[in-house]
């Protein structure tokens, strides 16, 4: 397990500068920075094409030693086409990033296929991975959906985003997990919640506001780290609405809390080797 990713959720409204100095502040070596919005969302803060915003961002990335984990996040949808998404990874890749996230809203497979393996030719020149997250409230709702999609596509540089919440919500299980190839997992975005399901519309409202800190929940969260290749990249995704004071106050809670639940993970785990061994 490496180190810890900040996600732009958990700090939700700051610009790429704060995000990465709220990171630092909150003992964070990553963060994942928000380039530009699902489709359906308005971007806050301008960054493609914005050069002092990009320049300040290099900065701050210089400073504080804290390093771009993923950029988000690019729609698969069938009124965008493959080429529009050039600026974008142009961005990522001048930030230092190693992964794109990206979302499926197209219903139509093998156009997204297309879409999906077009995307990952033209990262590749940038040396980026693009990480797939299935959502129960999108076209791509399952690991089932993005398995798929990313058969279809046949790109080597592309894997799943697991995230708890989405993973749980959309019917999948830690075994679901376990049973992927290795290479196949991109990403694991790490948050709790409670283990019911909220009603079908209010999803999208649990999803970026609603979920709690790693513990505080009901989620199989020890099983799906047990299901998860070691060296899997984890980001803290914990967006909280009722959440006070600053980025980097949210940052430090949430990567407090992050970092008690994982030891207590690893103590866990080894309590259970070693009670094999006996």
């Amino acid at each position: 397990m490496g180190p810890l990713s900040l996600a732009y959720l958990t700090v939700d409204g700051a610009d790429p500068v704060g995000h990465v100095e709220a990171a630092a502040a909150a003992g964070f070596e990553l963060a994942g920075l928000r380039i530009t919005g699902p489709s359906q969302l308005r971007q806050r803060v301008p960054v493609i094409g914005n050069a002092a915003l990009l320049r300040a961002t290099k900065d701050a990335l210089k400073r504080t030693g804290v390093r771009v984990l993923d950029a988000e996040v690019l729609t698969l949808a069938p009124e965008i086409e493959a080429t529009a998404y050039a600026p974008f990874l142009e961005t990522a890749a001048e930030l230092g990033a190693r992964l794109v996230q990206v979302v499926g809203e197209d219903p139509d497979p093998r156009r997204a296929a297309d879409r999906l393996a077009a995307l990952c030719d033209a990262a590749a020149a940038f040396r980026l991975r693009i990480a797939v997250e299935f959502m129960r409230f999108r076209a791509t709702s399952s690991m089932a959906d993005a398995q798929a999609l990313l058969r279809r596509a046949g790109r080597a540089n592309a894997g799943i985003l697991v995230d708890a919440l989405h993973l749980a919500r959309s019917g999948g299980t830690p075994a679901d997990v376990a049973a992927l190839r290795p290479e196949t997992v991109a990403l694991m975005q790490l948050c709790d919640a409670p283990a019911a399901s909220p009603p079908p519309g209010d999803l999208v409202t649990e999803a970026r506001e609603g979920r709690l800190h790693p513990g505080d929940g009901d989620l199989p969260l020890d099983a799906l780290l047990d299901a998860l290749p070691p060296e899997t990249p984890i980001s803290v995704e914990v967006p909280d609405r009722s959440a006070t004071g600053s980025a980097a106050e949210r940052a430090k809670r949430a990567g407090d809390a992050a970092r008690r639940f994982l030891d207590g993970y690893r103590a866990r785990r080894w309590a259970r080797s070693a009670r094999r061994l006996v």
